[in-house]
C-alpha cells in the first residue's frame, strides 16, 4: 500500500523533481554502501589484527607469569659469569696489570721470587671461545717446591677462574744443599726456576 502511494506521488512530481529525487536517492544509497563497505573492512582488518595478537599477547602473559624465574636465572648467570671471566668494562691492558699484580702477590706471599712478568692478550688468537677474549700473564719465577704449590694454590682459589696453561720447572741445585744432603728433609733443598702462564677469560665487548 505504502508502495503503491509511493509511485503515485513519485508520479506526480514534476519531470526535474523526479530526476532531483531519485538521484538523491541514489547518491544516499551509494554512500550508505560505501560506508558500509568501510566499516565492514575495519571490522575485518581489527579482527584480523586482534587474530594474529593472541599469540604475541599469550606469549607475553608467559613471559609475565616466568618474569620471577627469569630474573633468577639471568641473576644466576651474571654469578657464574663473573666467577668464570672478567667483565668487558675495562680494557685489556688494565685487566692485565690487575692480574699481574695479583699473581706477583700471590708468588711474594708464597715465598717465591718473581724475576719478570709479561702480559700476553689473546686478541688474535683463534682458539678462543665464543664471545670471550683470552688473557696470559706470563712469570719467570724462583723458589721451592713447597713455595710453589701455596702459589699454584692462590690461582686455582681465585676468582675469576684461572688456568695454568704451561708450567715449565728446572731444578737448580744450591750449592749449600749438597752439604745438608743428609737432612730428613731433601725436598727443602731444591731451587727451582720456574716459567708459569697463567690463563683468564676476558667477555669480549
Amino acid at each position: 500500500m505504502i508502495a503503491v502511494r509511493f509511485r503515485e506521488w513519485l508520479y506526480v512530481l514534476p519531470t526535474e523533481a523526479r530526476a532531483l529525487f531519485i538521484v538523491a536517492c541514489l547518491s544516499v544509497c551509494l554512500f550508505s554502501l560505501f560506508l558500509f563497505s568501510a566499516v565492514w573492512e575495519y571490522v575485518s582488518q581489527s579482527w584480523s589484527d586482534i587474530s594474529r595478537s593472541e599469540p604475541r599477547i599469550a606469549r607475553l602473559k608467559g613471559y609475565q607469569a616466568h618474569e620471577p624465574t627469569m630474573v633468577a636465572s639471568k641473576s644466576q648467570a651474571s654469578l657464574i659469569l663473573k666467577q668464570l671471566s672478567f667483565d668487558a668494562s675495562t680494557d685489556d691492558s688494565q685487566t692485565g696489570a690487575e692480574l699481574q699484580q695479583a699473581l706477583r702477590g700471590f708468588a711474594e706471599e708464597a715465598g717465591l721470587t718473581v724475576r719478570g712478568s709479561q702480559l700476553i692478550s689473546g686478541r688474535e688468537q683463534m682458539d678462543s671461545p665464543d664471545g670471550f677474549v683470552l688473557l696470559a700473564v706470563e712469570l719467570r719465577m724462583q723458589g721451592l717446591p713447597l713455595a710453589l704449590s701455596a702459589f699454584l694454590r692462590d690461582v686455582y682459589a681465585h676468582t675469576p677462574l684461572l688456568t695454568i696453561s704451561e708450567l715449565n720447572i728446572i731444578k737448580v741445585r744450591d750449592r749449600r744443599a749438597s752439604r745438608r744432603r743428609n737432612q730428613s728433609n731433601p725436598s727443602e733443598e731444591q731451587n727451582l726456576e720456574l716459567s708459569v702462564r697463567v690463563t683468564s677469560l676476558v667477555v669480549a665487548p
